[in-house]
């Protein structure tokens, strides 16, 4: 994994969150390649996966929410988080 991470620093891709300060283990801040390659997969799997479809729309919520809609959508009941 230190190998992955010294090529993709070194070529722009990520770097360590708040690296300067010591890091947050775990977590990595997109460099300027990295946000592009992140914006490109993004855009290709919204296009293929609800622009491209007439069954699908597109949709962004917020995820804070009262908890009548997560029991409503079953994530109360079907949804375990190991962490």
């Amino acid at each position: 994994m230190d190998k992955v991470v010294a090529l993709t620093k070194r070529r722009g891709f990520i770097y360590p969150s708040s690296e300067i300060y010591g890091g947050l283990s775990g977590f990595y801040d997109y460099g300027p390649y990295g946000v592009a390659l992140k914006r490109a997969i993004r855009d290709l799997w919204w296009r293929h996966v609800v622009e491209l479809r007439d069954d699908v729309v597109g949709l962004e919520s917020t995820l804070v929410m009262p908890s009548e809609v997560w029991a409503a959508s079953g994530h109360l009941t079907n949804f375990v988080d190991p962490l």
